[in-house]
């Protein structure tokens, strides 16, 4: 048995096929320096509060204010998660997400006044906003699906609740994500050659794809056995994340977390479903399809691995 084909440490990698975080921060003291710069972000977004019906030109500057915001933000919350996808092991960078993230639940409920002053515009005052700065004009879409949302937006305190509990909401995504990234590891896997190949969540999707059938059933079994000796642990992940979705939907009076995932969307309940059973309807053509792969396989057994 060969030496086992291990994932190559970023340090490693040629740099044509690594993020080239540098064209967003040149380092991560440059990264420091504008997370800084926002740092008064939160108090110059609550300065707006009371003042978004008073005229087109207040609620357009804000507007325009959130735009700046949001690309700032993204080019940080990019940064610091790209860093941290690097190695999850690295916990420098996993303090600079938290910090991002920090920010950013800050900023939400800072700003949770927006959307109910937006609602109490009237259409006749919206309109005549309109008429009198030409610019609003641009967010007339985003406006109008502030507008659509009346019936699931709370009051002022209420959604500045809601927006400072984001980063606790978070958690068990993020627990997840560390777990399986960072602190699982997988038993290597075995080629038809005897070739031992590293398996990592990044390298199973290239192990699956390759013509190797024994790689493959070796890889399936290294990651999906290991899953399984975790079984308790990963289904407490799935209850806490699926919790977290139904208290916030029952929090916005939606009917379900599942309406709730699709009001921003403008997706139907009704279409989802009924995506779901038109897929169950010609399941047939699945089926056809897994037979006639097993016959070109040449395999007594269609598995998973084979797929």
């Amino acid at each position: 048995m060969g030496e086992t084909k291990k994932i190559p440490p970023r340090s490693e990698v040629d740099k044509r096929f690594t993020w080239a975080t540098e064209d967003l921060f040149p380092s991560d003291e440059a990264w420091g320096q504008a997370l800084a710069a926002l740092s008064d972000m939160p108090q110059r977004l609550e300065s707006y509060r009371g003042r978004l019906g008073a005229s087109g030109a207040a609620l357009l500057e804000y507007l325009r204010l959130g735009d700046e915001l949001s690309l700032s933000l993204n080019r940080l919350a990019n940064y610091a998660f790209r860093k941290a996808d690097e190695d999850t092991a690295v916990g420098k960078y996993q303090e600079m997400r938290g910090k991002v993230i920090s920010l950013d639940v800050a900023i939400s409920a800072a700003s949770a006044f927006d959307t109910p002053e937006i609602l109490a515009i009237s259409d006749e005052a919206l309109d005549r906003f309109y008429a009198e700065t030409p610019g609003l004009e641009l967010y007339r879409r985003a406006l109008d699906k502030i507008r659509a949302r009346r019936d699931h937006v709370l009051s002022d305190a209420e959604e500045k609740l809601l927006a400072s509990a984001g980063e606790m909401a978070e958690s068990p995504e993020h627990i997840g994500s560390m777990f399986r990234d960072a602190d699982l590891k997988f038993p290597d896997a075995v080629d038809q050659n005897g070739e031992t190949h590293q398996v990592t969540q990044g390298s199973y999707i290239p192990l699956m794809q390759g013509g190797d059938r024994a790689l493959r059933k070796s890889a399936f079994e290294s990651m999906y056995h290991t899953f399984e000796g975790f079984k308790n642990t990963t289904a407490a992940f799935l209850d806490a994340q699926m919790k977290q979705l139904i208290f916030f939907s029952r929090a916005r009076k939606y009917g379900s977390a599942l309406e709730a995932a699709l009001n921003g969307t403008e997706v139907p309940v009704s279409v989802y479903h009924n995506l779901i059973q038109t897929v169950s309807d010609n399941m047939e053509y699945m089926h056809r399809y897994v037979r006639l792969r097993k016959k070109l396989m040449g395999v007594d057994e269609l598995h998973m691995y084979d797929l």
